[in-house]
């Protein structure tokens, strides 16, 4: 199928299901037929069904071929058209030479009335099951186009034709079953209005089916975002978060944002490192990073990405999040309480937290088709500053004064005024009352 161009990447899927359903489609089409010449092989209500049965055993071998071409891949899609072409056009025979009996002394326009359109309905069940509007509307054409071909050759090898113009103003009951039953009756009405029920019918699988195809894409589009943010941010990111990020790719657009940063470190991890093999380290960075990324995900944050032993994490970016300085100390202390009461691994661990609020640039960055959502400015910067501070001051979390005030007094303490690299002007640090020289 060629590519769509305002959903290219969602086309794979669109393809892949429409072959699936072709597959269906031929299964339950030969389901169909299997009864139907059980029917006219076994059954024996009218002599002249060897000719059904032949044309079943016919559908059935295109059917197989058809399925084998899809099987190895070797279908294109103008082999649906067509295949579905020959059995309405095989259908249409059927309706227009298959006589009711083997005397041959019924008129082929009893045989036409007896069957009537039933078959021709069963393409385009069949051909909805394609998941294809263009073939069920193609099918309904066809169908249109056998059904007055078929009609059209009985008629006109007939020497007297009678319709339902032939009745008198007011017919009588006995008038009505006299043109009714008429063996030249060929009722143009009624064909008119098969003609019309098979073109709904068409449109309304058309459309069915189209949204059925919608709906195929709009899954594929979900399941394409939601690998999306699953690779740029990993498995924890809050349910609010997620579902913004889902609803489309706007949020990891490249934006400038007032947000909260926090910065974490492993205090002495140089020396645990040398003293743990290497799968010992890495298996206590992964228990450890799994429960960093819980809490802050708990408190509305977002993990942005892991260097080292170190964590980088966001609060109101890459979406809004309300009192984000607020649920930034709280994760933090969460944290600090949480290394205090467990071990990783068996290992017990100390770390330190910087948390500094101001403008953050953020989006998505990378090449080679590789891509990672970071953050990044002055604000990244001070987070991460003052978390190394942690050590000289004898603190676990120093906030900047911004951050305190997005708290309020009453939950940080000032510990004083430092000096910060890269910064011309001194800055003043605040940590939480039970945490300030806990060192």
């Amino acid at each position: 199928m060629a590519a769509d161009a305002r959903h290219p990447p969602l086309d794979a899927g669109t393809a892949a299901a429409e072959r699936a359903g072709l597959k269906l489609a031929i299964k339950g089409r030969t389901l169909v037929l299997l009864p139907i010449a059980a029917w006219l092989g076994l059954a024996g209500y009218f002599p002249g069904n060897l000719y059904g049965v032949a044309l079943v055993g016919l559908f059935l071998g295109l059917g197989l071929l058809h399925y084998w071409l899809i099987a190895s891949a070797r279908e294109r899609p103008w082999q649906r058209y067509a295949f579905l072409s020959l059995d309405v056009a095989a259908l249409g025979a059927l309706a227009a030479l298959m006589p009711l009996s083997t005397g041959g002394d019924v008129p082929q326009i009893i045989a036409f009335r007896a069957y009537g359109v039933t078959y021709l309905f069963l393409v385009l069940a069949v051909a909805a099951l394609s998941l294809s509007p263009g073939l069920v509307l193609w099918a309904g054409g066809a169908t249109l186009l056998a059904l007055w071909s078929a009609f059209g050759w009985i008629v006109m090898g007939m020497e007297r034709r009678i319709s339902w113009g032939d009745l008198p103003p007011g017919p009588s009951g006995a008038q009505y079953l006299e043109v009714f039953l008429d063996p030249d009756f060929i009722g143009i009405g009624n064909r008119i209005e098969e003609s019309l029920f098979i073109a709904l019918t068409a449109g309304i699988l058309a459309l069915a089916v189209r949204r059925a195809r919608q709906l195929v894409r709009d899954r594929a589009a979900a399941e394409r975002r939601r690998a999306q943010v699953q690779r740029v941010f990993g498995r924890y990111v809050p349910a609010q978060v997620a579902e913004a990020l889902l609803a489309g790719d706007a949020a990891l657009a490249a934006k400038t944002d007032t947000a909260t940063v926090m910065f974490l470190d492993i205090e002495g991890f140089t020396a645990m490192s040398e003293r743990s093999s290497p799968g010992e380290v890495i298996a206590i960075l992964n228990t450890f990073f799994d429960s960093v990324s819980e809490v802050v995900s708990r408190y509305g944050g977002v993990v942005i990405g892991f260097v080292g032993d170190a964590v980088l994490a966001t609060f109101n970016l890459p979406v809004a999040l309300p009192a984000a300085e607020t649920r930034a100390l709280e994760a933090g202390r969460s944290l600090l309480d949480l290394v205090a009461q467990r071990h990783f691994e068996g290992e017990a661990l100390a770390i330190r937290i910087g948390l500094a609020t101001g403008p953050v640039a953020a989006g998505s960055v990378g090449g080679g088709g590789r891509q990672s959502y970071t953050v990044y400015g002055d604000t990244v910067n001070l987070a991460q500053r003052l978390e190394a501070k942690n050590k000289e001051l004898g603190t676990r979390l120093l906030a900047c004064e911004t951050t305190r005030s997005g708290i309020g007094n009453e939950a940080l303490e000032e510990v004083g005024v430092i000096s910060v690299r890269g910064r011309r002007q001194p800055v003043r640090v605040f940590a939480p009352f039970a945490v300030s020289g806990g060192g």
